[in-house]
């Protein structure tokens, strides 16, 4: 029997020093009907020169580049228009993470069980930390309806990073030139939506990949300005009455927008206690409200505020130590 042709895709910009771990990781899979692209976006250190001594030894590697220098989506994108025809399978790996030898097998065994998956997860570590837990362990297999649910209900995140998923190949080409839609707020996500809107979900109950949080990546700028919050209500709002019930869509979208609110009430605040705005913070709410149609409701923002206040009047010393961590992290930023 033939094995399904992948086509692996490592995207990378300016990293040097994790980019030979990656791709070992790759080239190390017990599947080895692989082709692999690593589509250098213009880096400024050693990154294409790694890539190019990987290619010369090995001819399942391609070295591309965009046109110029790109934004992450767009980079993505033009990545991903490079798989081969043949290619059943896509697997995505980012330039800083890697997979256990296993990965690609364990998650073809999965897809092919069902020809409605699309999109196929796994367990990973984030660093020392797992992550995508809470998906029922008694199947491999699911529909993408129920999929979703989990993540707008909060009850599993199954979805990852790119690094941490399979894809249809076909659901790629379907999809060209922008797989990846280009002004969204965590396009993973966004993208395992609108997959799953009529193709079905895998699963497989293994750790297979490890995802590395570095500072300064978009990742992390995220991380500071209220992201977790913003990305349950931008989920909400775009998704969540196709995929829940009306009593539950309106008890979900009050609690997510009761979250977000109290956040930005919270960041408010403190912006009044140093006298000064948090660089980006809330250019980055509107940014990302407005790619969706949406803006800071001034009724909400008021309750917003209230609620942040009475929560950080009940604890002074929290208020406090957040402002004195805040500081920190800013003045390490600078070293």
């Amino acid at each position: 029997m033939t094995e399904p042709f992948v086509s692996v895709v490592t995207p990378v910009y300016n990293d040097e020093p994790y980019l030979e771990e990656c791709i070992k990781s790759v080239l190390a899979q017990s599947h080895q009907d692989f082709e692999y692209i690593i589509c250098n976006n213009h880096s400024k250190d050693r990154s294409g020169e790694i890539a190019a001594d990987y290619a010369a030894k090995d001819s399942r590697i391609r070295v591309v580049s965009p046109p110029e220098f790109s934004p992450q989506a767009k980079n993505f994108n033009f990545a991903l228009s490079q798989i081969d025809g043949r290619a059943k399978y896509c697997k995505m790996l980012l330039s800083d993470d890697w997979m256990y030898p296993q990965c690609m097998q364990q998650m073809i065994e999965v897809a092919e069980s069902n020809p409605r998956i699309v999109l196929v997860s796994a367990y990973r570590l984030i660093g020392d930390r797992p992550d995508c837990f809470g998906v029922p362990v008694e199947r491999s297999s699911f529909s993408g309806k129920e999929a979703c649910r989990w993540q707008l209900l909060g009850t599993a995140y199954p979805f990852g990073s790119e690094s941490t998923v399979l894809y249809g190949a076909e659901a790629i080409r379907r999809r060209a030139p922008t797989f990846f839609p280009e002004k969204r707020f965590f396009m993973d996500v966004d993208i395992a939506f609108r997959l799953l809107a009529d193709g079905d979900f895998g699963f497989v109950h293994q750790v297979l990949t490890y995802s590395r949080y570095q500072p300064e990546t978009v990742t992390d700028a995220a991380s500071h300005f209220n992201y977790w919050p913003l990305l349950h209500y931008l989920m909400m709002e775009q998704y969540g009455r196709h995929f829940l019930s009306a009593e539950e869509y309106e008890k979900r979208h009050n609690e997510v927008t009761t979250e977000m609110y109290r956040g930005l009430g919270e960041q408010w605040l403190k912006d009044i206690f140093r006298r000064s705005r948090k660089k980006g913070f809330w250019e980055f709410q509107r940014q990302h409200l407005g790619d969706i149609g949406a803006e800071i409701r001034p009724g909400l923002f008021a309750k917003g505020v209230v609620n942040a206040g009475l929560h950080l009047l009940g604890s002074l010393g929290t208020l406090r130590t957040k402002l004195q961590n805040e500081k920190a992290k800013a003045a390490a930023r600078r070293l």
